[in-house]
């Protein structure tokens, strides 16, 4: 949340700080005079008022009592202004304090109260009850709140300019987190007039990020959606910059990089970068210097300079490391070694067992032999030996799970981090394509680029499951086919893609074979069965077979003749499809769709 209900940007830091002598010495004072026997209302009401805003930092029971006792005073004075005033006092501290619980009581009570006698400020409580919905992750309330709170505010009287663009601004951030751009970019426009007439230099700097944040967003992207966004931001990060608002400059100069280096212009990207790297060190906020070291690891990429972007990427990536994790590559290494040495002890413990278990039923046999005489005495050692060696049996299964958990750990370390050197090959592709003249090199590069970004999916999602060793390919494809989707659509053909997929589990390397074909035959689909064609049908679906499974991919499309499918015999998609089948152990057949189309079936039995 950017702007606060007073709409000033909201800057909370963690814990509390103590009190220092001037501060204690302040709070004495007031509580004197507030307990004063014989004190006049009105100069209890503002003691008490000045009581709890300067309570609430270091304590924020004690700073709900005394805000509490200001309005309980108004109320029985029947000043309700003032009763409506200490309420609203209360749920912005309760708002900087993180007790939003509290924050919406307050707001609900100072909402029924201005209903209850006609005072203006009932949009007040109505926008604070919004926020603290936003706040907590509830945005629908969140907006419909916000939005109550506008059309109130149009009615009521006495409403500066500065409190009018506060309310637009929150609308526009609450539009911005649910990715509604159109809306945001309305709102932060609406607020921009309003600000610059309240002279409210945060709120200017903060509606001109919304507008360069959405001209940065908008699909598809041309010079002139990201001409404009560097210059909202430009504008946003003059006006922080020149009113000392470190983080927010900060912010603003990562969100500028970016933009720059959408535009190509990778010196002035670097430019930015470096100045968020200054001010987030300044200001101690290691998040903000992993961002920048990224940011300016791709701008040295982007002008040639490999060996200092690897440098820099690789400081971006110990630093999300350490905040993320602290020492986990030193716990990770310490781990593989007792993991192994675990291991080997299990192993020997298991065969030291099995060796025991046989030699004990040998020599029960021989007792049992040995008469019937014997047989009780015999049948009490044999129940004290079998349950010793239950208990050995408990402690070796016990010692093997914690085994097994520790290798899951690892294992999900390990996709981690094949993940991550798979997308920075990935972008290392796409920036030497970039570089390329000849638009034979760049195609082939974007094809590989995009059959490594699919299999960084299949260790991002085994990363990211609960069991690695097994992958529920519904859920995987259904990722894999979005993010197809949204990077092979294009403005100029409407293609329609549904899906039908049932949950085959299959181990992580099939899936990732079957991930890999998936995205060689529906790229095919796109860029060769719709050529020409300005929308189009395709289904893709997953069925069980009573041993395998059954992949479909079918179009409607332009359609080949059946002696020519699926594609060009020496291709090198095709190439892949027949290996990745092969792999598979299964069986690829086309046919023709009708009245136009292909439909390509794969099945394992």
């Amino acid at each position: 949340m950017l702007t606060s209900v007073s709409g000033q940007a909201r800057d909370l830091l963690p814990g509390q700080p103590s009190p220092s002598a001037p501060q204690v010495q302040r709070i004495d004072s007031l509580r004197a005079v507030a307990q004063r026997p014989g004190q006049a209302d009105s100069v209890r009401y503002q003691a008490l008022q000045a009581l709890s805003d300067a309570l609430f930092p270091q304590d924020v029971a004690a700073g709900r009592r005394a805000g509490e006792q200001a309005v309980q005073l108004a109320r029985q004075r029947r000043d309700w202004p003032n009763a409506a005033e200490a309420l609203y006092q209360l749920v912005v501290n309760c708002e900087r304090a993180a007790d939003y619980v509290a924050a919406m009581r307050y707001s609900q009570q100072g909402a029924g109260l201005a209903r209850a006698h006609q005072l203006p400020s009932e949009w007040r409580f109505t926008q604070c009850m919004g926020l603290v919905a936003v706040d907590t992750k509830d945005l629908p309330n969140g907006l419909r709140h916000l939005r109550q709170a506008y059309y109130q505010q149009a009615t009521a009287g006495d409403v500066s300019p500065r409190e009018r663009g506060g309310l637009l601004l929150n609308l526009a951030n609450t539009f911005l987190v649910m990715h509604r751009y159109d809306s945001v970019l309305h709102y932060a426009s609406k607020a921009l007039p309003y600000m610059q007439r309240a002279g409210d230099a945060r709120g200017l700097g903060y509606a001109q990020q919304f507008r360069g944040e959405v001209y940065a967003m908008m699909e598809p992207q041309t010079k002139a959606t990201l001409d404009s966004a560097a210059v909202n931001m430009s504008r946003a990060l003059r006006i922080m910059r020149r009113h000392g608002y470190g983080a927010q400059t900060a912010s603003s100069a990562l969100a500028l990089a970016r933009v720059y280096r959408l535009q190509g212009r990778a010196a002035a990207s670097q430019r930015m970068a470096e100045l968020a790297l200054s001010l987030a060190r300044e200001l101690k906020m290691p998040d903000y210097q992993a961002d920048a070291l990224a940011s300016l690891a791709w701008a040295q990429a982007d002008q040639g300079r490999v060996a200092r972007s690897f440098e820099l990427d690789n400081r971006a990536q110990y630093l999300r490391d350490s905040l993320l994790n602290g020492d986990k590559a030193q716990a990770l290494a310490q781990l593989q070694v007792s993991y192994n040495v675990k291991l080997l002890t299990e192993q020997k413990r298991a065969a030291e067992f099995e060796q025991r278990s046989q030699q004990a039923q040998l020599q029960s046999l021989w007792l049992l032999l040995g008469g019937l005489s014997t047989s009780l005495g015999v049948g009490g050692w044999l129940y004290w030996r079998l349950r010793g060696q239950k208990v050995l049996l408990a402690r070796a299964n016990q010692a093997n799970c914690q085994a097994v958990a520790e290798k899951e750990v690892l294992l999900q370390e390990i996709h981690h981090r094949v993940k991550n050197n798979l997308q920075l090959v990935s972008g290392l592709l796409g920036w030497q394509a970039s570089t390329l003249p000849e638009p034979a090199l760049v195609a082939a590069l974007e094809g590989s680029r995009a059959r490594i970004q699919r299999m960084a999916m299949v260790h991002e999602f085994l990363y990211q499951a609960d069991n690695i060793s097994q992958v529920r390919m519904d859920h995987y494809l259904r990722q894999l086919l979005d993010s197809l989707r949204s990077a092979l659509a294009t403005p100029e053909q409407l293609i329609a893609l549904s899906t039908e997929l049932a949950p085959v589990i299959l181990s992580h390397k099939e899936a990732s074979t079957l991930g890999l074909l998936v995205n060689e035959l529906v790229t095919n689909a796109y860029k060769h069965g719709f050529a020409g064609l300005a929308r189009g049908q395709l289904h893709v679906s997953l069925a069980h077979r009573p041993t395998g499974f059954q992949l479909t991919v079918a179009d409607d499309g332009a359609g080949m003749p059946a002696k020519d499918a699926p594609a060009k015999p020496h291709s090198l998609g095709m190439q892949i499809v027949r290996t990745l089948t092969k792999q598979l152990k299964a069986t690829l057949s086309v046919t023709p769709c009708s009245p136009t189309g292909t439909r390509l079936e794969l099945t394992r039995e």
